[in-house]
């Protein structure tokens, strides 16, 4: 008849803490080689292409943001979503008119001010387009359209 030998105490959870570190290991290894991956893909070349879709997007808000003033139809804020090959540029603008509550931009009719943010996955670009408008004639006179930081 065979004897069956039973482990000691002591012995019992020998094996636990080298799965445990061996397991622990292998996720900081994943979590570091993402990281290094969304690293690369913001820095390089992918992420120019993508700030530069993001940069282009915010233009065109601005400018239909423009165009919605010229035809005296325009939400305060609304989204737009473009899809460019493989990348889709969500677009967010905002339509202020006479953000200083004087209605007189250069002594002719009033200001507008067109924030657009155009966000390509992780990249994100605003810009700016500040005019005045006849409230008669309808005609634009751009004051500034520059890209401002986030």
């Amino acid at each position: 008849m065979m004897k069956i030998k039973i482990m000691p105490k002591k012995e019992k959870g020998v094996a636990a803490l080298p799965v445990i570190l061996l397991i622990s290991g292998i996720i900081m290894e994943l979590v570091a080689a993402s990281a290094f991956l969304a690293f690369s893909f913001s820095s390089g070349s992918f992420g120019t292409v993508l700030a530069s879709e993001a940069l282009f997007g915010a233009r065109t808000g601005a400018e239909d943001g423009i165009y919605r003033i010229i035809k005296n139809n325009y939400p305060s804020s609304y989204n737009l979503t473009v899809s460019s090959g493989s990348h889709t540029v969500t677009i967010d603008v905002t339509v202020e008119k006479d953000p200083l509550g004087v209605c007189t931009c250069l002594g002719s009719g009033c200001c507008y001010r067109v924030r657009s943010t155009g966000r390509v996955l992780f990249r994100e670009r605003k810009v700016e387009a500040i005019m005045s408008v006849d409230q008669n004639t309808r005609e634009i006179k751009k004051e500034s359209f520059k890209e401002i930081e986030l």
